[in-house]
């Protein structure tokens, strides 16, 4: 009689840092915990971390850049799972998960690819290596890849590895729909000091360097074409970059229609997206590959402006939850921002549409049934295939 299975989720960074990969694992690790599963967490040590849960567990890095660390230990606390569950990308950190998979055959290794990773100089090229060489290795010695939507696996650098796709399945994340629902929040328009009838754009993403493809700037830029119209922008955000975004906003004269809630808790979150009529997206690389700010602004019951990009565009449907734009064109985003403005019932109907979609396809609850299944089928054939050798 086999024992319960025993889950590990590896990640790079984890709640209290807030960023998508993360943010993952966390729903993952949460959700399946409070079905019963045996879930663990292994990340990288943050130093903002409090009360961590005795769940997961922090690695010291040999050595750490940005959200990257070379963490060799992970190898060994690897031992005593069942199933380890990598989410892609994890410089330093996916390697040694690779080679614990190799040396336990009975181990079941599930690998969801978040995404490309995207940069520039030394950094660029240490990523373009890594997903030449390492990567389609830990391909090939992983059982099943996730994907969030076969758009963009099917235009990552997964393509480019032989036979891929033949265990590809695609898992989308979710979203929570008693949590996020539709709405108004006259008082916090009051508080921000917004008129009740001007419509109310927002914007949600990380203002630091890992997120620097976040196209806060292409939106304030957009905003500049349109500063007739009647409207505000809260954006909710933290990060080194934050600084420098209020003084863009100061440079173009909008700093008093433009407002920085900063990072906000989890109870005021979904009230910056009932407190908007217009959820705007405006994302410049593919190092966005899904978009679950985007589902969010869906399950609120406001349609998203978004850059067309692979991944975005299956979450955000052209003229039916929301309006795509070319990515880094501030005048087709400013374009697309005011006719949302002037057409109260379009976005209505947009935003009716969005939530509908949000129901039917992204509930936590289905996804997560979804993943259990996928999770009790892979270690039934590593356990089959382990016994007979």
């Amino acid at each position: 009689i086999h024992k319960p299975m025993r889950i590990a989720q590896i990640v790079s960074t984890y709640p209290p840092y807030r960023g998508g990969m993360g943010g993952v694992a966390y729903e993952y690790t949460e959700r399946l915990r409070a079905r019963g599963a045996d879930v663990e967490v292994l990340t990288l040590e943050n130093k903002d971390a409090q009360d961590i849960p005795e769940y997961v567990h922090h690695i010291h890095p040999l050595v750490s850049v940005g959200n990257a660390g070379i963490a060799p230990s992970i190898f060994r606390r690897l031992r005593e799972y069942d199933i380890l569950h990598l989410h892609y990308p994890f410089f330093g950190g996916a390697e040694p998960v690779g080679i614990r998979k190799l040396c336990g055959r009975h181990h079941a290794l599930l690998l969801t690819y978040q995404m490309d990773a995207v940069g520039e100089g030394l950094r660029g090229l240490i990523f373009k290596i890594h997903s030449k060489i390492v990567l389609p290795w830990i391909i090939k010695a992983v059982d099943r890849v996730l994907v969030t939507s076969m758009d963009y696996a099917r235009t990552s650098e997964l393509r480019h590895i032989k036979g891929v796709f033949q265990k590809t399945e695609v898992h989308p994340l979710g979203v929570d729909l008693a949590r996020f629902h539709p709405g108004s929040e006259p008082e916090m328009k009051h508080l921000l000091g917004i008129a009740p009838d001007v419509p109310v754009l927002v914007f949600v993403g990380g203002l630091d360097t890992a997120h620097h493809f976040k196209g806060l700037p292409v939106l304030i830029k957009a905003l500049q074409h349109i500063q007739n119209a009647p409207w505000h922008l809260i954006v909710v955000g933290e990060g080194n970059l934050k600084q420098s975004f209020i003084e863009l906003a100061a440079s173009v004269q909008l700093s008093d229609r433009i407002h920085f809630l900063g990072g906000v808790d989890d109870a005021t979150l979904p009230k910056c997206y009932r407190t908007a009529d217009i959820h705007v997206f405006p994302s410049t690389e593919r190092a966005e590959a899904f978009g679950l700010v985007a589902l969010e602004a869906a399950a609120s019951g406001i349609p998203s402006i978004a850059s067309d990009l692979p991944g975005v565009r299956t979450v955000v449907q052209n003229n039916s939850t929301g309006i795509l734009v070319p990515p880094s064109d501030p005048l087709k985003l400013s374009s697309a921002i005011l006719t949302l403005l002037e057409e109260k019932s379009l976005r209505t109907k947009l935003g009716k549409s969005a939530r509908k979609n949000a129901e039917l396809q992204y509930n936590w609850e289905d996804i997560i049934s979804n993943l259990m299944i996928c999770y009790q089928s892979i270690l039934a054939a590593v356990r089959k295939n382990f016994s007979i050798s």
